[in-house]
């Protein structure tokens, strides 16, 4: 009976310890995902104090994957660091708020940026993190001397790929045009929306997440469809 006691008190006390820690502050992003084509794209977040003291707060950059010629950077309070930064303590006053922002500027080149920020309390050792991924998309346009008389999804390539796709839309009249990304099976994996400008829009689309097997890629716009099959071979 006596053991029987012992064992409650045990499983009585562990929750309690749990319940009664403290959260030093919060990191949270408001932006985590970007899929684009913007010249210039900034991912916002912040870190609060949750306690009644100021706090010395190191906020460190890993970047796991980034394209050479992307420029990156990020800003926490009022500090912008330079690219080649990747590491920036501050303090964090009390009842305070710090904006931070990953800046990146893909330069041009399609491609796929993946990141984890932590910021660490420098006297608990109290760790928080957030996971920030962007999608560079190009929409360009060729043969501008030229104007085609049809609407076109011309054959993409490499097919089968294992990462990267690249294809174009072929358009007579410029408008919305939207191009989808189908399972066999019929499930919607990806929509996007693009204005493309008559001539022939070139693009690229990472592909990194999907398993081997054959998908649907289909263009619409104007009232017109043109669909292929694409492979992806892991």
């Amino acid at each position: 009976m006596q053991k029987k006691r012992n064992t409650l008190r045990a499983f009585i006390f562990l929750p309690l310890f749990l319940i009664g820690q403290t959260n030093h502050f919060e990191f949270t992003q408001q932006d985590t995902a970007y899929t684009g084509s913007e010249e210039f794209v900034i991912q916002y977040g912040m870190i609060v104090n949750l306690i009644n003291e100021a706090q010395d707060i190191t906020v460190t950059r890993v970047t796991h994957q980034i394209p050479a010629t992307w420029t990156c950077s990020f800003c926490v309070g009022a500090a912008c660091l330079p690219p080649f930064l990747d590491q920036h303590t501050f303090t964090l006053m009390v009842g305070d708020t710090s904006e931070f922002s990953l800046d990146t500027y893909p330069n041009g080149e399609a491609g796929f940026g993946s990141w984890t920020i932590f910021a660490e309390n420098s006297t608990s050792g109290e760790i928080d993190s957030v996971h920030i991924t962007l999608e560079y998309i190009t929409v360009g346009v060729a043969d501008k001397g030229q104007t085609p008389t049809a609407f076109k999804l011309l054959p993409a390539f490499p097919n089968p790929t294992n990462a990267w796709i690249n294809f174009e839309i072929q358009v007579e009249q410029k408008g919305t045009y939207d191009v989808q990304l189908f399972a066999l099976d019929g499930r919607l994996l990806t929509n996007r929306s693009y204005e493309l400008r008559s001539g022939q829009n070139i693009m690229q689309w990472s592909l990194n997440d999907l398993a081997s097997g054959n998908y649907l890629l289909i263009a619409k716009g104007m009232g017109q469809s043109m669909t292929q099959k694409v492979s992806v071979i892991k």
